[in-house]
């Protein structure tokens, strides 16, 4: 009898010092499929990771399917994140409901820490007449029966418009993947917002592939680890 107490005190700890050891931040994702971002710091996904997992402001959740991770922006709602890329500190969003350029009209990037890596203005009009039979790209969730919405960063397009037929909607700027220049006339936006963020500075920790998070009883301040946690 007291060998076999003996053997089950020895299993209870070994277990308890295992379970104490485990990585509570591994990295999580929403669906297993390889167009999934893998979630690890800065962020961490809400019921998934501890919050002393993420930095503050880098709190992502699952949709209600699991199929999408989303990023909510205080002042512009949620967006799907598209890829993270860790080393150069930037992601990829879009529109969960695929239109994203009515989210673009009221973008506001206030009170998180995302800023845009390249921007351009870009002018919305409403016209009664179709101008995609000259060449501008329809930008069709916003377009209806009897009227089309475009955007354009050309300013030759935008005086050339016919007030008579336009109505300017608003001129914002928009986060775009690489800045375009001329030969470009207008664009459907719906491209994936290219952003990026300065704090935490991981950038050094990841490319020594080490562990960048928080220290121990602290909310703002990181440390390096190596990826087995010595």
């Amino acid at each position: 009898m007291d060998i076999l107490k003996l053997f089950f005190i020895i299993v209870y700890f070994s277990l308890h010092s295992a379970t104490s050891t485990m990585d509570p931040c591994t990295e999580s994702v929403c669906q297993s499929t390889k167009s999934s971002p893998l979630i690890r710091f800065p962020f961490r996904l809400i019921g998934r990771q501890p919050k002393s997992c993420g930095f503050p402001g880098f709190d992502l959740s699952c949709n209600y399917k699991s199929t999408q991770t989303l990023l909510q922006l205080p002042y512009s709602g949620n967006f799907t994140i598209e890829a993270i890329d860790y080393g150069a500190q930037q992601i990829w969003v879009n529109d969960p409901n695929n239109c994203l350029p009515r989210r673009i009209l009221s973008l506001n990037f206030s009170g998180s820490p995302f800023t845009a890596v390249y921007d351009q203005d870009y002018t919305f009009f409403n016209c009664t007449l179709d101008y995609s039979r000259y060449g501008l790209n329809l930008i069709g969730c916003l377009s209806g029966d009897n009227y089309t919405v475009f955007a354009t960063l050309s300013n030759e397009v935008v005086d050339s418009l016919s007030l008579s037929t336009c109505r300017r909607v608003a001129t914002v700027s928009v986060p775009v993947g690489w800045p375009f220049y001329g030969g470009v006339s207008s664009s459907n936006l719906t491209d994936d917002l290219w952003l990026t963020w300065s704090n935490p500075k991981c950038r050094k920790c990841e490319s020594r592939g080490a562990k960048c998070g928080l220290k121990p009883n602290s909310t703002n301040e990181i440390s390096c680890s190596s990826a087995s946690g010595r």
